[in-house]
């Protein structure tokens, strides 16, 4: 097949979607078939959003890690392109692209500036994990390794997910590194994009349950100060984390350009959550954004290592979310990381309230997918209230709001097939005024819920057997809802 044809994906305006696909998303891209996890390269170029992922071109569980590729122009319709870089007797793991602007590395040609790729090189004979480079001179279509790999090689069989972003107040290039098992994140620095030497470490710090997995750092805007922006460092954790499963965590710091540290009065010394739902990992966000598309913008795997690879989708299975944008908001005196969907749901107008009467639940909407719904609930400052998203069947999800603590607890059911790891219950706070808005993304069976403006963040993946209805039922106290 000629490699410059795109192939058009499920996602895609050209695409047909094929019979029995009952849980694929439109607005999330998924393969056409076969395996997907992490999100890889994402990179802007000459007028498209590269996403690159982890994915299997053999089969529909996890195996001969390569990288998938898929263009975008709006973050919304996806053209599924031929594998980017293929396994070779090495598996290609996580990494990252950026462009070579000025051809700094030397690998360009004279008439384009090169992609540049970084990834982890995965060799199951040795047991060693070493970071490579390749690059590519046709917009991320086809990708030639570069002759001086391994670019770093510690010996290690963990050590892996390279992030790579130029620091200008040091004119250096920066690469973030994972050492899993240690629970670090390493800083290397280089001036040509091709030799590298070790800067710092940061870690353990926050969770160490599991390992350190995809480490990202950017700096990110306060919400409604667009010119004031400190650095955060985001490392996911692959086990025992959000009630036993995967999940993010992140740091609010400092970086200058040699060391990263956590700001004691600004950031939470042992961390944050990034969502606390149980399938958002791996998230990374992508490079080169120009001016009029400012970021950070980032994207994530929707499942999680403990029951992702039983979830009943065919023939592919993995999706990523919605792509997402980043910001930081105050609260008590610390600087928290929020995200909201790059395509914003619109302010409903003000339309009639419905009162809930204490005890009775009353229905709010049919989620047809895709689905994108805000809910306004009104409540005392003594009220609780909960949100139940279900089908025909059972009592899919459960959001229990507790005003006077500030408490949210979610609730995930089980479901027939799948392992009792699949329920979950995971809790956050939040500081409550009299309203509180539900963004409530639903498609094909992935779930965003993003809480007070993306203040708060719930992802999950539910497997309904009818169209999801939500209902809300007061506890205590007077509630009211308005959509």
């Amino acid at each position: 097949m000629n490699q410059q044809t795109p192939i058009p994906g499920p996602n895609s305006s050209q695409a047909v979607p094929a019979s029995g696909e009952r849980y694929r998303p439109r607005h999330h891209f998924t393969p056409r078939k076969n395996w997907m996890n992490d999100p890889n390269g994402l990179v802007y170029f000459d007028g498209e959003y590269h996403l690159f992922y982890q994915y299997n071109p053999h089969g529909i569980g996890w195996g001969h890690m390569s990288w998938g590729h898929a263009v975008s122009t709006d973050l919304l319709v996806w053209d599924e392109l031929p594998v980017a870089i293929p396994e070779t007797d090495q598996m290609i793991f996580s990494g990252c692209c950026v462009i070579d602007w000025n051809d700094t590395s030397g690998l360009g040609d004279g008439t384009v500036p090169p992609m540049l790729a970084y990834f982890t090189a995965h060799d199951d004979a040795t047991k060693r994990q070493t970071q490579h480079i390749a690059y590519s001179l046709d917009r991320g279509r086809t990708f030639k390794h570069y002759a001086g790999n391994p670019i770093i090689d510690l010996g290690l069989e963990h050590f892996r997910d390279p992030k790579v972003f130029f620091h200008a107040d040091t004119a250096a290039w920066i690469m973030a590194v994972a050492l899993p098992r240690e629970h670090k994140v390493q800083f290397y620095r280089s001036t040509d994009l091709l030799a590298w030497t070790l800067a710092s470490e940061f870690g353990p710090a926050g969770a160490t349950s599991g390992q350190w997995e995809c480490p990202d750092i950017f700096l990110v805007p306060i919400d409604g100060r667009p010119d004031e922006s400190h650095w955060v460092l985001k490392v996911d954790v692959d086990n025992d984390f959000v009630d036993g499963g995967s999940g993010a965590q992140y740091f609010v710091g400092d970086f200058d350009g040699t060391q990263f540290v956590v700001d004691p009065e600004r950031g939470a010394p042992d961390g944050d959550l990034v969502d606390f739902g149980p399938d958002f990992y791996a998230a990374v966000s992508w490079s080169d954004l120009p001016p009029d598309r400012p970021g950070p913008l980032w994207i994530g795997w929707m499942s999680n290592h403990q029951t992702g690879k039983d979830y009943p989708t065919d023939p592919w299975r993995g999706a990523q979310s919605l792509p997402r944008t980043l910001f930081l908001f105050e609260e008590k005196g610390r600087l928290r990381l929020g995200q909201r969907p790059a395509q914003q749901i619109t302010p409903p107008a003000a339309l009639a309230e419905t009162q809930a009467i204490p005890g009775a639940t009353i229905p709010i909407f049919t989620l047809d997918t895709p689905a994108a719904k805000r809910v306004l609930l009104t409540s005392d400052t003594d009220a609780r209230f909960r949100l139940d998203l279900s089908d025909d069947t059972q009592v899919l999800l459960s959001i229990e709001v507790d005003r006077p603590t500030g408490s949210i607890w979610a609730r995930r059911a089980s479901t027939t097939g799948l392992p009792p790891a699949f329920a979950r219950s995971t809790a956050c706070t939040l500081p409550m005024t009299q309203t509180i808005a539900f963004d409530i993304h639903f498609d094909g069976y992935l779930v965003e819920i993003f809480i007070d403006g993306g203040r708060r963040v719930y992802s999950a993946c539910l497997f309904p057997k009818t169209s999801p209805a939500l209902g809300m039922t007061a506890l205590s106290g007077n509630v009211s809802i308005r959509l």
